[in-house]
């Protein structure tokens, strides 16, 4: 082949290699992602604000085979620390998070996300009509076959009109975090009973059957829980002595989709 034909071989072949920019639409509603080994983020738009607040999403999207962890990982891992301190015109940000899935990991098992996901996030400007810009330091784990801390900084200029292709995306996040329930009516959801020295019995009463439970408790107190079974869970006190009863939270994972509520262990 001659040097020209090779050269114009290399040339399309860079070319097709390149990264393609994003087409214009979805750079207006949504940051660049910054990526690292395994995952990358970015801060998604869902458009116009809605009574006032902006709909943004937190995207971490993660390589086959890569965890990343919940709010309350349990015995190990890293929970995603959100700094939006540098941000412009925000008053307050409000994170929600999706219903994670126990994980087994190097012998351990955690609460996280083993494939792609998005935080929802509100956020309400100091000044309505005013230009809001999100910037957020965000810290995370990415673990593959090590485990690897992330820092991540990113920007978002969020619009104040028109229609996102993103918008469908994070509604269907939405849909994801468990939906609180009040102390008033989670009699009606859960029932615990002591089971021994540290150990509880919980039985979910609500509509359908539940798959998987999470009990977030105040330090120094760990809690672990396992299915039953029979349809139940079992709670241990992993850390912590008992002086008392114990208000915890639960996070129930079930077919009707996740509710949140208060817990009391007596």
């Amino acid at each position: 082949m001659h040097i020209r034909n090779l050269t114009t071989v290399a040339l399309a072949l860079t070319l097709l290699a390149a990264p393609r920019p994003a087409p214009a639409q979805e750079t207006a509603f949504a940051s660049p992602a910054a990526r690292a080994a395994h995952s990358a983020a970015r801060l998604l738009s869902a458009g116009a604000p809605d009574g006032g607040v902006y709909r943004v999403g937190l995207e971490i999207a993660l390589d086959p085979g890569t965890v990343t962890y919940w709010r309350n990982p349990g015995d190990a891992g890293a929970p995603p620390v959100l700094d939006f301190s540098g941000s412009e015109n925000v008053a307050a940000v409000e994170t929600l998070y999706p219903a994670p899935k126990h994980i087994v990991e190097a012998g351990m098992t955690v609460a996280g996300y083993d494939e792609s996901v998005v935080f929802p996030l509100r956020v309400t400007p100091k000044a309505a009509g005013e230009p809001v810009v999100l910037k957020l330091t965000l810290d995370y784990a990415a673990c593959a076959k090590i485990c690897l801390p992330v820092k991540a900084k990113l920007s978002l200029a969020l619009p104040p009109t028109g229609t996102s292709p993103f918008a469908s995306r994070l509604a269907a996040a939405e849909t994801l975090v468990p939906r609180p329930i009040d102390a008033g009516e989670a009699t009606r959801f859960v029932e615990a009973a002591r089971a021994g020295p540290g150990a509880w019995r919980l039985r979910y009463l609500g509509p359908g059957s539940a798959s998987d439970l999470f009990v977030e408790a105040p330090e120094p107190y760990v809690i672990d829980s396992a299915a039953d079974g029979k349809g139940g869970f079992e709670l241990k006190l992993g850390e912590g002595k008992q002086e008392g009863a114990i208000a915890a939270r639960a996070t129930i994972r079930t077919e009707k989709g996740g509710i949140e509520l208060p817990l009391t262990l007596d």
